[in-house]
């Protein structure tokens, strides 16, 4: 028996299963319009990320490039072995570079110049070396004779070797040792460059030249932590300067061990912490009764136009900004 058609009935089950359809459809719509919405804030919240990220990495590299192009005055040390500072700086202001005197007559600040002045064929020739006003002062401080059997500690690239041997007049012996095999190139280089020919170059640990007690005259520019200046990307913990340091306080000690009785050292860094500097000082007089420090503070007024200062421990001095920091001691062997 056929079950009688009710369409009335059939219409309200279409237009409830229509209503259901319709509702369920807005429903997915919501959803697929929330999820949109969402899809779209992450992405606008990594977007933002990355321009945040993109942001302080130009506000990065912005600072860096300012710190980049903070100017360093740069100064010439007159190679008066090869050619006269008179001669050099007619050369050189023929090729536009601008030089101005210091206290020193073979040493010139470069005011202005319209070449690269570490490629001039005056450069290339050896007659001036690049070098700054404060890193001359230790060599001068030592003031080694040209009968003088001289060490300078830790040598390369060879600024205060070369200078060492032009104040000896190409006389004597100067022992330049480097402990670091790369070092070594540089430090040829420049020795060849500018004919210093009374020179012995030594590869070894200053640490392990103790049974060496022949010298007259002992340079140690000690390695050190540096300065914001010199090296404007420095970035050092207390840790390393403990490091540099201690290391100091035995290279100085193997350097008053090899000093004849009566020969003299000069002790320097281009460090500004007390650590590397003063402390240094104050332990070598504390251990040792060998010796004694020279007073040197009479020099403040020898290097004018320069910021010399008297150091923490009386006899020593400073060099200070504007100029490259700089630390000089001077002690003499007395038994």
């Amino acid at each position: 028996m056929r079950k009688k058609f009710n369409s009335k009935s059939k219409g309200k089950n279409l237009h409830a299963s229509r209503e259901n359809k319709d509702k369920d459809n807005k429903i997915n719509k919501n959803k697929d319009n929330k999820s949109k919405n969402i899809k779209n804030t992450n992405k606008n919240i990594k977007g933002k990320g990355k321009n945040d990220q993109n942001k302080n990495k130009d506000n990065k590299k912005s600072k860096d490039t300012n710190k980049d192009k903070t100017p360093t005055t740069q100064y010439i040390r007159v190679n008066t072995l090869k050619i006269t500072p008179e001669k050099l700086k007619a050369r050189l202001t023929d090729k536009g570079i601008e030089l101005e005197d210091t206290f020193l007559e073979y040493l010139f600040k470069i005011k202005n110049t319209k070449v690269p002045v570490g490629a001039t064929p005056e450069y290339l020739f050896g007659y001036y070396y690049l070098q700054s006003i404060s890193s001359v002062i230790p060599s001068l401080v030592l003031n080694p004779s040209e009968k003088d059997m001289v060490l300078d500690m830790c040598s390369a690239p060879g600024g205060k070797t070369t200078h060492l041997c032009q104040l000896m007049n190409n006389k004597g012996i100067v022992v330049a040792n480097e402990v670091n095999r790369k070092r070594i190139k540089s430090l040829k280089s420049n020795i060849f460059r500018m004919n210093i020919t009374n020179t012995i170059i030594l590869n070894s640990d200053a640490l392990r030249l103790k049974y060496f007690n022949t010298f007259d005259k002992i340079l140690l520019d000690a390695p050190c932590s540096g300065n914001d200046i010199k090296d404007k990307n420095r970035d050092v913990s207390k840790r390393d300067i403990r490091y540099c340091s201690l290391r100091q306080k035995n290279m100085i000690n193997i350097g008053i061990e090899l000093l004849k009785t009566g020969g003299e050292l000069v002790y320097s860094t281009c460090s500004a912490e007390i650590e590397e500097n003063e402390e240094v000082i104050e332990y070598i007089l504390s251990m040792r009764k060998d010796i004694e420090l020279i007073d040197i503070s009479h020099f403040k007024d020898v290097f004018s136009g320069i910021s010399v200062v008297d150091g923490e421990v009386n006899g020593t001095i400073k060099v200070i900004p504007p100029n490259e920091p700089f630390f000089i001691a001077k002690i003499r062997k007395i038994q």
